[in-house]
């Protein structure tokens, strides 16, 4: 029943998240479209002319997207799409010319239209953690008294077959759960390392997660989303 219940404030959450962004407002900035802060180099795949399988990309299409700069500064309808294996971020100017932001950001948020789902991206280096995060921009799942992060790491590899003098190119894509609470940032290796790091209810969470074993992302989801409901029935 606990399971059932928090199926269901996660599905809520969810929505509510993807109703919180209208795409179809202006920038805080009037100007911010057609200054985005760019290096003014062109985007070119000429690296990747030898890739077989795998992308260096989160997704292959080009999305409407949200990017927040370092300072703060919103720009949106922005056409983007996420290079996680370079921890770059691709636009369309008014050319239809794909270029790389240049400054750096914040915060990027891709918005699937077609499946209606929202991705929330966070730049290391504004993650609120007294502890190390390695460099990379890490996808926001949950919000609350225990924030978790997904990390999409991105490994390029190059093989050669026997008396050939071309190599091919593969990506794979290997995904760590993180999660943020009290300021402190803690990688979860299967789910059941949760309930040690969710040791004020860990007893509770213990509880929820029987029958738990896998790694699914919509398992880790299910249990940070029971475990902040824990704190928000006490308001």
């Amino acid at each position: 029943m606990k399971r059932l219940i928090s199926c269901w404030l996660l599905l809520i959450s969810l929505l509510s998240f993807s109703q919180t962004i209208d795409v179809d407002k202006t920038v805080r900035n009037p100007s911010a479209i057609n200054n985005l802060p760019i290096a003014g180099i062109p985007y070119t795949n000429a690296k990747f002319v030898r890739l077989v399988s795998g992308s260096p990309f989160f997704n292959e299409q080009m999305m409407r997207g949200i990017l927040i700069s370092k300072d703060n500064t919103e720009y949106r309808n922005v056409i983007i799409r996420l290079n996680l294996l370079e921890s770059q971020v691709n636009f369309l100017n008014n050319k239809q010319e794909e270029l790389i932001v240049g400054s750096p950001l914040r915060e990027v948020t891709l918005l699937d239209t077609v499946n209606q789902k929202n991705y929330h991206f966070i730049f290391s280096d504004h993650i609120e953690s007294t502890d190390k995060v390695e460099k990379g921009i890490y996808q926001l799942l949950q919000k609350g008294k225990a924030g978790l992060y997904a990390y999409h790491k991105k490994v390029l590899k190059e093989t050669r077959d026997y008396n050939s003098a071309t190599y091919e190119q593969s990506i794979e894509t290997y995904v760590t759960y993180y999660i943020l609470l009290g300021g402190q940032w803690k990688k979860i290796n299967k789910i059941k390392d949760l309930p040690s790091v969710l040791s004020d209810k860990k007893s509770e969470v213990q509880e929820y997660m029987k029958g738990l074993s896998g790694y699914k992302q919509a398992d880790v989801e299910s249990v940070i989303n029971y475990y902040n409901s824990l704190f928000a029935e006490k308001k």
